[in-house]
């Protein structure tokens, strides 16, 4: 009895200090909901920061092979307007999100806990050939990019569905700092147990991530959709909105000019972007000779890039700088880390080589930031959350065909030439012209002119007016 007045009492004592700070509790449970992202960007950068380098320098495996692999969640992203669009009407008939988002959690970690089995698949060590191989770990990751698709659409509806609408846009840009702060981390400490490299050694690691994954995918999201007995959510009583199909949005695409415009400059500077997904930390083991330890730790260095570009575009946003100006500076400033990292192809230059990782980041920040500020300045507000979904699409498209894409001509120029920096450089330049062609772009459609009135203040404006889980980054 004693023990429970006890209890009691101090179950007392934090209510009050909960009614004493409001906001502060706000924020904290929107923390707990970042605790997702964190343990997405945990579990991303042992695959894309450690296993592609492994695989393709340590194992010989074609890039294009791996490019493959590590794409295949990208192909599988048109998913997410049917995913979205069946949960959005299972919420509105008072039903739960929750069976969804514990089924793509799942498909995640099995992805996430056997993908490092490719090691043993794929290092001819087996009693498989390689193309058997191959199948198995193209159904691996397909199961992953399956269930990466659906937990992300559905925990990000779910962080709509929660959130205040006037507050969404700020949570919003927490959740996204916090899934690249998981990268940064996850990238240290691996490159920390990676010292002493063994492939046992890496699979431990990757199905550690996992785990973690799995154990702050639950603390996160535990108890968050509460729903009355009408089916109302009980923290937040706002009606859901179900978006139009993808067939409607394409329709309406096609009849905005200046947005499908942008969408062609935004293909084209995402694929520009992407081609080095799978190359630049085999690039550092090959051509410079990085450790393993080394070439992880380049993952925490693009994300302080990217990180600190946010930061600058945000500022410069709130200053009344034009989105064009911050799409444009950042395809150059990728160009700038495209042509840095071409130039770095001597073992003394590892130095230089990790500028022009920071500067890849940099230009990647600016670039989504401005990118995300200028299409919510084009679109019909009534139809804000189709757009967005559309750019995310094509995003992860031009993602997709750029890392396989990227894979494929080193692969070829390589096999051509038996230059081994070769093939990385002309990938490198490629990407460059690309960024290049993207600036060029912008200016030949005019896209600047056709901002709507009103300076674009801040990338998260307006967002209230949408779905969350239609933002891909």
């Amino acid at each position: 009895m004693a023990a429970g007045k006890i209890l009691a009492g101090q179950m007392q004592v934090v209510r009050s200090w909960i009614d004493r700070h409001p906001t502060l509790w706000r924020w904290l449970k929107v923390l707990r909901l970042g605790l997702f992202q964190f343990g997405m960007g945990l579990s991303l950068a042992p695959i894309t920061g450690t296993l592609n380098r492994v695989l393709i320098d340590e194992l010989r495996i074609p890039a294009a092979a791996v490019g493959f692999l590590l794409a295949i969640h990208y192909f599988v992203s048109p998913a997410r307007a049917l995913i979205g669009f069946q949960s959005d009407v299972d919420r509105a008939g008072g039903r739960w999100r929750t069976p969804y988002l514990v089924f793509g959690a799942m498909l995640t970690y099995g992805g996430l806990a056997t993908a490092p089995f490719t090691l043993i698949l794929l290092s001819g060590q087996g009693t498989i050939g390689f193309w058997p191989a191959m199948l198995f770990c193209g159904l691996i990751f397909l199961g992953y990019g399956i269930g990466v698709n659906i937990v992300e659409t559905i925990y990000l509806a779910m962080v709509s569905d929660v959130t205040p609408a006037k507050e969404r846009g700020q949570v919003l840009g927490v959740l996204w700092v916090m899934l690249v702060m998981g990268t940064i981390v996850s990238s240290v400490v691996i490159g920390q147990l990676l010292l002493h490299y063994s492939a046992y050694r890496l699979i431990q690691v990757m199905q550690a991530s996992a785990v973690i994954f799995i154990a702050l995918t639950f603390v996160s999201l535990y108890g968050q959709e509460r729903l009355k007995p009408n089916g109302e959510l009980v923290d937040v009583a706002e009606p859901v909105r179900v978006r139009e199909s993808l067939g409607q949005s394409l329709r309406m695409l096609a009849a905005q000019v200046p947005l499908r415009n942008l969408f062609i400059v935004l293909f084209v500077a995402t694929l520009g972007f992407a081609t080095h997904d799978v190359l630049l930390e085999p690039y550092g083991g090959q051509v410079l000779k990085m450790s393993i330890t080394e070439t992880s730790q380049l993952t925490a260095l693009w994300g302080v890039g990217m990180l600190v570009s946010i930061a600058l575009a945000g500022w410069a946003l709130w200053k009344g700088r034009s989105s064009v100006l911050l799409i444009t500076m950042g395809c150059l400033l990728g160009a700038a880390g495209f042509l840095t990292v071409s130039l770095s192809s001597g073992e003394s230059l590892a130095n230089l080589f990790r500028v022009g990782v920071v500067l890849i980041g940099m230009g990647r920040g600016m670039f989504i930031v401005g990118a995300l500020a200028l299409v919510m300045s084009l679109v019909d507000k009534n139809h804000a959350g189709l757009f967005i979904g559309l750019w995310g699409i094509t995003q992860a498209l031009a993602q997709g065909f750029g890392t396989i894409g990227g894979g494929l001509a080193r692969d070829v120029v390589q096999q051509l030439t038996g230059q081994v920096a070769l093939g990385y450089t002309l990938v490198y330049f490629t990407s460059l012209g690309l960024l290049i062609l993207a600036s060029l772009l912008l200016l030949v459609l005019r896209i600047g002119r056709q901002i709507r009135s009103g300076a674009v203040r801040s990338p998260w404006a307006g967002l209230e007016q949408i779905n969350a889980d239609q933002i891909i980054f």
